[in-house]
């Protein structure tokens, strides 16, 4: 293999694992994960906020199988349930990104400025896009799963009902242009948006290369949020010792495909063979970042079972929800998914 060819397949392995989608698709843009434009970046970072802390397991972090970008659009392809009583995604993906008004004062719910575009591919997808901020095209493209029965129609008619039938107004069907309450929430943060214009460009990029927390890691858990300037992400991994992060961290700072960060801090002794081991043993990584003056701009910790020895739950939740079971096998010990399996029997048989 000449050095060309060799690099070809390095990029194409890097946008298959950033992006969840097979390699036999192909790469549809020059780079992997192209840089999204300053409104594109905006918009993606309030989803990676809304979405970032689900309140249940869902197969992929945060509810997201994959994905595919380009500078002014991102098209995330969703999972179906969420939690072990599968309470549909798709629908606490509208409660999370659709903005409404709930009328008392209180900043909107959602995010201000998204607008329902239009569905198409016979009620699968779903196109948001942003109003107000002219010559700047932002959209948001959401996909449901296979499996699904009913179409968004369905799903967004349900949504609003429960919005009107709760005293909430609706934004996202109003006219193409800012709600009062819209432009009035813009107007009292729009410098300190304007601020944080860097970390937003941080967060659009975290959010199209999420696929790695699943596909080149063990961790069986990813929550990340915004903590006024600086993004925290925090994993959980069923192993004794907080392996596969370091797989990680070269992808997400590759130099020519990553983000633009760097690892400048490092407390992580799980590596070490002398190391004495805990579980709660705690990994943490602070980046370093050329586009913001944030000290901080991204921080990750990788929990090693914090919640337990006990994996039952989890296992429980992950497999209710659709979770792969290749994943699953490379997530848990192989001891805990016998046990689950165990457990499980023995419940059927009483």
């Amino acid at each position: 293999m000449n050095d060309r060819s060799s690099w070809e397949s390095r990029k194409l392995r890097y946008w298959s694992e950033c992006s969840g989608r097979s390699r036999r698709g192909g790469l549809r843009s020059s780079h992997p994960a192209p840089r999204a434009s300053p409104e594109q970046a905006r918009l993606e970072s309030f989803v990676l906020k809304q979405l970032g802390t689900l309140p249940d397991l869902c197969a992929h972090p945060f509810g997201i199988s994959s994905l595919s970008s380009s500078s002014t659009s991102l098209t995330l392809h969703l999972d179906a349930y969420l939690g072990l009583r599968q309470y549909s995604f798709p629908e606490y993906c509208l409660s999370r990104l659709l903005p409404a008004d709930p009328g008392n004062g209180d900043d909107p719910h959602g995010i201000p400025g998204v607008r329902v575009s239009g569905i198409g591919a016979g009620g699968r997808q779903l196109r948001l896009d942003m109003v107000g901020v002219p010559g700047q095209g932002a959209a948001l493209v959401l996909v449901l799963p296979e499996g699904l029965t009913e179409g968004w129609e369905d799903i967004e008619r349900r949504h609003r009902q429960w919005c009107e039938a709760s005293g909430v107004r609706p934004l996202w069907t109003a006219a193409w242009r800012l709600d009062p309450v819209e432009s009035l929430y813009r107007g009292a943060y729009c410098s300190f948006e304007g601020s944080r214009a860097g970390q937003g460009a941080v967060g659009s990029a975290l959010l199209r290369r999420i696929a790695l927390f699943h596909t080149v890691t063990a961790f069986y858990r990813v929550q990340c949020w915004d903590d006024g300037g600086s993004w925290k992400i925090d994993a959980r991994t069923a192993h004794p010792r907080a392996r596969w992060h370091d797989q990680l961290l070269r992808r997400l700072c590759h130099p020519r495909w990553g983000l633009p960060a760097r690892v400048t801090h490092r407390f992580c002794h799980c590596a070490e063979p002398d190391t004495s081991y805990q579980w709660d043993h705690t990994c943490a990584f602070y980046f370093g970042c050329d586009t913001t003056s944030h000290d901080d701009p991204l921080y990750l910790r990788v929990h090693a079972s914090p919640e337990g020895h006990d994996y039952d739950r989890q296992i429980a939740t992950l497999k209710q929800v659709g979770a792969p079971a290749s994943w699953m096998a490379r997530a848990f010990p192989q001891q805990a998914l016998e046990h689950h399996a165990h457990h499980r029997h023995a419940e059927r048989l009483l």
